[in-house]
């Protein structure tokens, strides 16, 4: 599949566990896996779609992105994006390969060239959590990666990716300050890409 190097389909397919082993792993470790990485926040505004990266076409180009409006964990304090921002989302999911092979990239690149500095909004977005897939829990991914910028944790339901339209990991959605996207992107950019775009 073309691009396939450098994105992954999301799936929704069921992995096949014998019934036992299922119930081994349930009873000893419900007290200490956490399955609920939910963030507290809100979403309104049009759907979008991810660029589909066969046909190339961004249909959500010109649209206004939706607004995510989220609470600062443990704070009263809700911060909204986009707003009178250039503001990029990228959603990753913990289990992908190449999400793990970006983030690290991305991190480096947002020390590197003072990105905030320039007014530019970076927010993960972290989806399709499961606790029986690799490199959980998410939060300790990040961590380790030393991501310490603003990240939503999506619901059970994918809610954001839904809204966004993502079907493949890491996507990518740029806005401009007016909150107009300026393009989508599904699969990884790299450094030097990235820095083309901010500069």
């Amino acid at each position: 599949m073309k691009n396939k190097k450098f994105l992954l389909k999301k799936t929704k397919h069921l992995i096949l566990i014998p019934l036992i082993l299922i119930s081994l792993v349930s009873i000893s470790c419900s007290e200490e896996i956490e399955t609920n990485f939910s963030s507290v926040f809100s979403i309104s505004g049009e759907k979008i779609s991810i660029v589909d990266p066969q046909t190339k076409v961004d249909n959500s180009r010109g649209m206004n992105s939706p607004v995510v409006e989220f609470k600062i964990p443990e704070e009263n304090i809700y911060v909204t994006y986009p707003e009178n921002t250039p503001t990029i989302f990228l959603f990753v999911a913990h289990w992908c390969p190449f999400c793990q092979e970006e983030l690290p990239e991305v991190v480096n690149w947002i020390e590197n060239n003072d990105v905030l500095d320039k007014g530019v909004n970076v927010v993960l977005i972290v989806t399709d959590i499961n606790p029986n897939k690799a490199n959980y829990p998410p939060d300790a991914w990040l961590y380790n990666e030393r991501w310490k910028y603003p990240v939503i944790y999506d619901d059970d339901q994918s809610t954001l990716a839904e809204y966004f339209g993502v079907s493949y990991f890491p996507s990518w959605v740029f806005t401009e300050t007016s909150g107009e996207i300026a393009f989508t992107h599904a699969g990884k950019i790299g450094v030097e890409a990235l820095t083309k775009l901010i500069n």
